[in-house]
């Protein structure tokens, strides 16, 4: 890099100085016609103007009109997010409450893609929206008839997938956590290029979205909402999202279950069934949780109207399946 930037200097010295020879060896023969020195004054300062004028006004206006240009699109080009997952350098960022990157017919040459950047070194970074949560709900209201929780949910479920059939090596550039509060906008950005989309109703966000660079004014502001959400509270990997760890002990009989669960108002309801029935249903039951030191809780059964909700909200979030038996932990 140094030898190269040399050379370039060179180049540029050596262009200047044939410059001045060429200027010289035009105006020299000149040099005696009448106002010749006038003439030559003048169109030095104005030259000097000139210069001064596109140094300190117009390059700075032009580099600043680039840094912040937006390219409005109608739609979002699957096909060219994934020529640039292709070509990915360093790094690939993506924050939406579901992508249709991992839907049909985008998904098999996008877990290709993926493995290709992860080979070059390449960083992921996935945030998609809990499908139990009232952010999901919500989305799904607004872009009805769409079933947009299905949808998170199976994203969730081949991101799952696909992270279990990594290699061990590539596993730590490869991040996906699960939110519980929705992005503000969609976010797709591969190395300097950002593109996102608002969010209205009766609308997908791909269906209107704003392409920037990532250091210019707009995707810098695109970007630290990403930071602050990555990098804030209330955040699972998709492990933590599906199950929770559990003892339970009665008497002296301790036994460690990771159940699944989902969140109503604050408070986890887990799965007992069938795992965990026998010991939960134990009138001298107590449960702890592994690293939460002595605090004890106990599971308590729902009211039926609470219970038909914290269903709806489990069938969200693990989609239809045998009949769960939801149990709140509380404390005793």
């Amino acid at each position: 890099m140094s030898d190269s930037r040399y050379r370039l200097s060179y180049l540029y010295a050596a262009i200047g100085a044939l410059l001045l020879v060429t200027a010289f060896a035009l105006l020299f023969p000149a040099r005696h016609t009448p106002g010749f020195a006038d003439d030559l004054r003048i169109s030095i300062g104005a030259n000097l103007i000139d210069l001064t004028l596109a140094v300190l006004v117009l390059q700075p206006l032009v580099l600043y009109l680039s840094r912040n240009a937006v390219r409005r699109r109608n739609r979002l080009d699957y096909r060219d997010v994934l020529d640039r997952i292709e070509t990915a350098k360093d790094r690939v960022d993506l924050w939406k409450h579901w992508t249709g990157l991992l839907e049909s017919p985008h998904e098999a040459r996008f877990a290709e893609a993926v493995r290709g950047a992860l080979d070059r070194g390449v960083r992921f970074r996935i945030m998609l929206t809990d499908p139990s949560s009232p952010d999901a709900a919500e989305r799904a209201r607004q872009v009805a008839p769409t079933d947009a929780v299905t949808a998170i949910r199976q994203n969730i479920e081949r991101l799952e997938a696909f992270t279990a059939a990594l290699p061990a090596r590539h596993r730590p550039a490869f991040q996906v956590r699960i939110s519980t509060t929705g992005p503000a906008h969609a976010f797709y950005r591969v190395d300097d290029w950002l593109t996102y989309g608002v969010f209205r109703d009766r609308r997908v966000s791909e269906s209107s979205q704003r392409e920037v660079r990532v250091h210019g004014d707009l995707g810098e502001l695109a970007l630290e909402a990403f930071e602050n959400r990555w990098n804030g509270v209330g955040l699972q990997s998709i492990a933590a999202h599906y199950r929770m760890r559990l003892q339970l002990t009665v008497n002296d009989d301790t036994s460690e279950y990771e159940l699944r669960y989902v969140i109503h108002d604050g408070e986890p309801w887990v799965n007992v069934n069938p795992a965990a029935l026998q010991h939960a249903f134990h009138p001298d039951h107590r449960v702890t949780t592994p690293g939460a030191g002595a605090t004890r809780w106990v599971l308590a059964a729902a009211t039926p109207e609470t219970l038909d909700r914290v269903t709806a909200l489990y069938t969200a979030k693990y989609g239809p399946g045998e009949g769960p038996v939801l149990l709140r932990l509380t404390a005793p």
